[in-house]
């Protein structure tokens, strides 16, 4: 069990770091370093609940990262942590800690236990910038990944009189995202000029740490809604729009060792809903959702409102998981490595277009279960390969925290479909081998 204090936040005024100290009972400590100046306009107006909802998703982001899984699992992959959170208001936060408990738990993997202390932090006075007093209809979550590229042209593109706010988060950490987030930026700027503004992309990051970080991120998607939250709430917006395909969203298990420990739930609807949830309780008036949770990747882009012009720009988007493993590339230039699970999906999702993506491996040139690279090809080949019926579908689905029952059977239909876009992949560019271990 890893006793850990989170640390009453201190603000540094000169460089507009939040630093959060990680105090661990045996002596172990991290500091969370947050770019708090960006949201300090945002954060002026909101109530104290929302200020602390917000640190406590930085928090949980870096404890993610200060306890090493491999070090301190106790089955392989869960950790046992016992966290003390700092909060304006005691009794409030008494009511969802069981709520934040189950969602902590089922987001990272691990078994969390939390208690709170009494907060004396004071939120700095700043004035909000200009470039935000006007009126926005929602907050979109903006990754620079494909998806979430999607959610925002099809939002641009058929509501020309609204205009949204786009919000993400970056850890220098973690190659990529800030660098694909600004190039999309300037792309949907020129089409979309003056719909849109985008909160400049909040920098999150385990900055210091006295022992060997975790190298897994599972816990970055509550961060993400953390920041929105912030945001939509400075300025008085109650919609938030998380936008994720179903396949993704629902994380069904391609193979048994991915029930739990391996997968992630970065939009499960578990998730969205536990959140929605815990806000309300709290009396905070905002609805997270994703409208995209009753869609394939494939269909996401297929149905986009201007295909025209994401057809454009697809190729500077980025949906790679293991974008800084380039050593087992056969291409080392590469943009995406070709083979995770979510190069996988992507090349799946783009068979009915011209998919101008650059890939460092392709499924040919592997032998799926011979190199730890090939993981994820294998996996899905056995999970294409394996006869599965609709209710086999729902038994694990169920198993996998779906609780919506209402919902079940369009989930169900989403895991059908995603099968079929795969497989008809796997059919066009497979050679024999990779064919046949798919069953095809």
């Amino acid at each position: 069990m890893k006793k850990i204090k989170v640390e009453i936040p201190k603000y540094d005024s000169k460089s507009g770091i939040l630093y959060t100290k990680l105090t661990e009972e045996n002596g172990d400590s991290s500091i969370i370093s947050t770019d708090y100046k960006t949201l300090l306009p945002f954060a002026i107006s909101v109530n104290p609940e929302i200020r602390d909802f917000f640190l406590m998703t930085c928090s949980v982001y870096g404890i993610d990262r200060f306890v090493n899984r491999k070090e301190n699992s106790v089955d392989g992959w869960s950790r046992e942590l016992n966290i003390s959170f700092p909060v304006s208001e005691i009794k409030v936060w008494s009511n969802v800690k069981n709520d934040l408990e189950e969602l902590f738990s089922f987001l990272t993997g691990d078994y969390w236990k939390i208690d709170f202390y009494e907060s004396n932090f004071v939120n700095p006075e700043i004035d909000l910038p200009i470039d935000f007093k006007e009126k926005y209809k929602q907050v979109n979550l903006f990754s620079g990944g494909l998806d979430s590229l999607i959610g925002a042209i099809d939002f641009l593109s058929t509501h020309p009189k609204d205009k949204i706010l786009l919000a993400s988060h970056y850890d220098p950490q973690m190659k990529g995202p800030l660098s694909d987030q600004t190039v999309l930026l300037d792309k949907l700027e020129v089409k979309y000029k003056g719909q849109f503004n985008y909160v400049p992309s909040i920098k999150v990051t385990l900055s210091q740490t006295t022992t060997k970080r975790e190298t897994t991120f599972r816990s970055r998607s509550i961060l993400f809604i953390g920041i929105a939250l912030l945001i939509s709430q400075g300025k008085k917006i109650n919609e938030i729009i998380v936008p994720e395909n179903g396949s993704v969203s629902l994380n069904y298990p391609l193979s048994p060792s991915r029930r739990t420990s391996c997968s992630t739930r970065t939009t499960h609807s578990f998730v969205l809903e536990k959140t929605n949830l815990i806000i309300s309780t709290l009396k905070i008036n905002s609805n997270i959702y994703n409208p995209y949770e009753f869609k394939t990747k494939g269909e996401m882009v297929d149905d986009c409102e201007d295909l025209e012009f994401l057809r454009k720009i697809i190729g500077f988007s980025n949906s790679c998981g293991k974008r800084g493993h380039r050593k087992t590339w056969v291409n080392r230039s590469a943009t995406h490595c070709g083979v995770c699970m979510p190069c996988i999906y992507r090349q799946a999702s783009l068979q009915n277009q011209k998919d101008p993506t650059i890939y460092g491996s392709h499924i040919d040139s592997l032998i799926p279960f011979k190199r730890k690279k090939t993981q994820d090809v294998g996996i899905c080949l056995d999970f294409l390969r394996k006869k599965l019926t609709k209710d086999d579908i729902k038994t694990e689905l169920i198993v996998n925290g779906i609780k919506n029952i209402n919902k079940l059977n369009r989930y169900v239909d989403v895991v059908w479909r995603t099968r079929i876009e795969l497989s008809k992949w796997v059919d066009l560019n497979g050679n024999s081998i990779i064919k046949s271990k798919a069953g095809l």
